[in-house]
Parts: structure tokens; C-alpha cells; sequence
């Protein structure tokens, strides 16, 4: 409880129980084990190398607890949906998720999944006290953490400029009179975007109206007329195949690429049986 909660007075009040008794269960487990397992601070309890190994065993032994406990009480909690719960970091498109997911659960029958949204550090914190299975992200995993996770290349998607019809031929125009709009996405190259690839494939001036690495909100302006959307193109499929909208490829622009990360201790499968792979791990 003190590794989920991240806080020994917040696991206390959890369990209904004085904050002593949980700090003195924790020395007690950690005497008899021979090693620290939390790295205590005035803010928060992280989990030391030993301490993640040793919560990994934890949770199976739980779950087969409960099992047993089902097993006994009522068989038929034994067939209660498993649940896969996902973060994904601001930036990466929602369509590419939805298209991983459904591709995942056509392989997983009874699968639930459960997402939430927020910022690496946010997300890569739910994963480390095994509160989230996986992390999908447009970001490597910082060098500190290769040594406790793994991660997948899963996929990757070119920038392009994306408008109505009618923005992009204006903005192809030769000696056109003011600049367009253009809604930047917060991309995770280190290069200028927008004056080594955008300006040379626009014969306009460039005003940028907004930067952001929400991409729902990049499309909605893509289709609104109000300029043009610099995006990943699988932000947009839908839309340039129903022809809504037309992109102009930025070719010579790095790809997007897109991460699928999980705690080394999950080799990112399911638990209970019929367990599927979510994706190969290695890295």
C-alpha cells in the first residue's frame, strides 16, 4: 500500500491504521529481507531496485489469493474481466491508440481496457508502483530507467501540413499577399520544424497561431479553414480519406515515432490464463 500510495501517512489512512504501524511493518519487512525497499523523502516513498523486484512477487501473490478466496467463496468471480490499463502521454494521436488497442483486443476476448492521459513524469510514476501496465508516449525512456523498464518501437508517422482544399491552394499561391495561419504541433525534434521544412514547401509567410502536442485539437483546426495544421499524419486518416482535408508531406521531415513502455517485470503480458503479448519487448 505504501508503494501504491507513494506516501506512508496516505497508506495509512487507506488501511484505516495508525502511520506507526505502517512504518514500523515496513522496517520489520525490510529487516527480515536484509535490504531497503523505499527510499524515504519529505514528499513522497519511491521503491529501490530491490524493493520493485520484491512488489512484482507481491502483486502475483495477491492475485492468487484472490483466486483462492474466489474459488472458494464463488466460482464465478472467477471469470471477472482482467483489465488492462494504459497511459498515454499528451501528443501521441488517439486514432494510432484506438487502431493498437482494437488490433490488441481482437486478440484478447474478455479484455477491458482502461486508459488515462497526463504527462510522462506523471505516467512513468502510475508505472513504477504497477499502477498502470503500459505507457504509450512519443519519447524514449530517460537513460536512468532503462536499467527497471523495457520498451517497443510500435509505430511511427511523417509530419505534414494538413488544411481544407481551398487553405492549401491558397497557400501554394506565388506572391500571395499576408501569411497563413498555422497551428504547430509540439513535436520531440530537437530541429525548427517550421523554417527548415514547413517554409520550404509553403511559397507564403507563416504566422504561428498556436503550438500545442494535442493533437484532437491540431485536427479540429485542420478542418476549421482557419489555416493550416502541421500534425502527424495518422492524426488525420479519417479525414484525408473521407477528403475533407489535404496534406501536403513535409518527405525529408523526421518521423514521429511512437513507444510502448512496461516494467521489466511484466514482459508486458497479461496475467491469468490466455494471456496475449501486447507488444514484443526488447530495447
Amino acid at each position: 500500500m505504501v508503494a501504491r500510495a507513494g506516501h506512508f501517512t496516505r497508506a495509512a489512512e487507506e488501511m484505516h491504521v495508525a502511520q506507526s504501524a505502517v512504518s514500523a511493518q515496513v522496517a520489520a519487512l525490510e529487516d527480515y529481507v536484509g535490504e531497503k525497499l523505499l527510499v524515504r523523502s519529505h514528499r513522497s516513498v519511491d521503491l529501490t531496485p530491490s524493493g520493485q523486484k520484491l512488489f512484482g512477487y507481491a502483486n502475483s501473490i495477491f492475485e492468487q489469493s484472490r483466486a483462492i478466496n474466489a474459488l472458494i467463496r464463488d466460482k464465478t468471480e472467477l471469470q471477472r474481466v482482467s483489465v488492462l490499463r494504459v497511459g498515454i502521454v499528451g501528443g501521441v494521436s488517439r486514432n494510432f491508440v484506438y487502431r493498437l488497442l482494437e488490433r490488441y483486443q481482437t486478440k484478447a476476448d474478455g479484455i477491458q481496457v482502461s486508459v488515462s492521459t497526463g504527462s510522462y513524469e506523471e505516467l512513468y510514476g502510475l508505472l513504477r508502483r504497477f499502477e498502470l501496465d503500459a505507457i504509450v508516449t512519443l519519447e524514449l525512456p530517460k537513460k536512468q530507467d532503462l536499467a527497471e523498464v523495457s520498451y517497443k518501437k510500435l509505430g511511427e508517422s511523417r509530419l505534414c501540413l494538413v488544411a481544407v482544399p481551398r487553405v492549401i491552394r491558397r497557400a501554394r499561391r506565388k506572391n500571395l499577399k499576408g501569411p497563413v495561419d498555422v497551428f504547430n504541433f509540439r513535436h520531440p525534434f530537437e530541429v525548427d520544424v517550421l523554417s527548415k521544412y514547413v517554409e520550404p514547401a509553403l511559397s507564403c509567410g507563416l504566422a504561428v497561431r498556436l503550438d500545442t502536442d494535442d493533437i484532437p485539437l491540431l485536427r479540429f483546426f485542420a478542418n476549421s479553414g482557419r489555416g493550416i495544421a502541421v500534425l502527424p499524419r495518422v492524426g488525420v486518416l479519417e479525414d484525408l480519406e473521407a477528403g475533407t482535408v489535404e496534406a501536403i508531406e513535409l518527405t525529408r521531415c523526421p518521423e514521429v515515432m511512437i513507444y510502448g513502455i512496461t516494467m521489466n517485470r511484466s514482459l508486458a503480458l497479461l496475467p491469468g490464463e490466455g494471456s496475449v503479448e501486447l507488444w514484443p519487448v526488447d530495447g
